[in-house]
């Protein structure tokens, strides 16, 4: 027997709040996570870089200048700062949630990924035209060059969606006449990882463009290369054995079929989170916070559902009569 819609109404209230309480806890985990995360990508940054000059391009590295040197450490340092700071201020503050279908109001970019060979490495062909058309300013690195290899911002003339969005705050700023649903939050907490992925694939892309214009990476390499190598979603074992690097196996469509080998860098989450117990800690609740957003939305889910049978029901009886 179907229960009042009353009393079911009454338990959906109640999971409201539960809601709303688990929005204000994802906001006070993902404030620290955030701060601690950026410290940490800090100095995996640089833990990456020092691990390419050192054991990946050791002669490529002796080859510079002291002046040089110093130039290109400078550089990755005001990369990895400047990475910090937007982890820790800009990200929290500009994801946002798209509130006309709770739907993320973008998507990442669909792009083929490579299989890696059975050795783990992520192999891809190049003919020498390509090759050729890929040479680069081989200039020191000096401001101006820092200033590109920032993560790309949207072309001007890319058309943004025209929706009305909310952030997390003005979640927790509505009424109690306007709750928050388990998948308006959910949207919102997916988004968020994305746009954390997104960040570091675009640091790591940053990162490899400046090693190649200090003559550290292959100055032949395409840019194309360095895009897959910050994206690959692919784990491979790398000579030294370090995080956040990536083997890349490249195969010359020439003659000869000449193979070659490049170690990039690729910051990963997981493996940030790994080198971190405090960012690990917050991680955890994170997920503790992801389980009860999960069950809260499946009880959500089948309170509606008892809700419209009940209605449905009372519907029924009130227009039915007898010939």
């Amino acid at each position: 027997m179907v229960r009042p819609v009353e009393q079911i109404e009454q338990e959906i209230a109640k999971l409201d709040q539960a809601v709303r309480t688990i929005a204000q806890e994802f906001h006070d985990t993902y404030t620290p996570y955030l701060a601690a995360l950026g410290k940490t990508v800090r100095q995996q940054l640089v833990l990456a870089s020092y691990h390419i000059c050192t054991h990946g391009y050791p002669e490529q590295f002796l080859q510079l200048s002291l002046h040089q040197r110093q130039e290109l450490q400078r550089s990755l340092r005001q990369l990895a700062k400047r990475t910090q700071a937007q982890l820790t201020n800009q990200l929290q503050a500009a994801l946002e949630l798209d509130e006309s279908d709770h739907k993320l109001s973008y998507e990442l970019s669909n792009e083929s990924e490579s299989e890696p060979d059975e050795a783990g490495f992520l192999l891809v062909e190049l003919d020498e035209a390509e090759l050729d058309a890929a040479e680069l300013d081989e200039t020191e690195p000096d401001e101006a060059e820092l200033d590109e290899a920032e993560p790309d911002e949207a072309e001007p003339g890319e058309a943004k969606p025209d929706v009305r969005r909310v952030s997390l705050d003005e979640l927790l700023e509505r009424s109690p006449t306007q709750p928050i649903t388990p998948i308006a939050l959910a949207d919102w907490q997916e988004q968020l990882e994305q746009d954390i992925v997104e960040h570091l694939q675009n640091l790591s892309h940053a990162a490899n463009r400046l090693l190649q214009q200090s003559k550290i990476l292959p100055s032949q390499l395409p840019a194309p290369i360095l895009e897959i190598a910050s994206r690959a979603d692919v784990i491979s074992e790398t000579p030294v054995g370090s995080p956040n690097l990536i083997s890349l196996l490249i195969e010359s469509d020439s003659e000869d079929s000449a193979m070659t080998q490049i170690t990039t860098i690729r910051l990963h989450l997981s493996e940030i989170e790994f080198s971190d117990t405090t960012v690990a800690l917050w991680r955890s609740k994170v997920r503790t916070l992801v389980a009860q957003l999960n069950k809260l939305g499946r009880e959500y889910q089948k309170r509606q559902k008892e809700k419209a049978i009940a209605q449905a029901e009372s519907a029924w009886r009130s227009s039915w009569y007898e010939d």
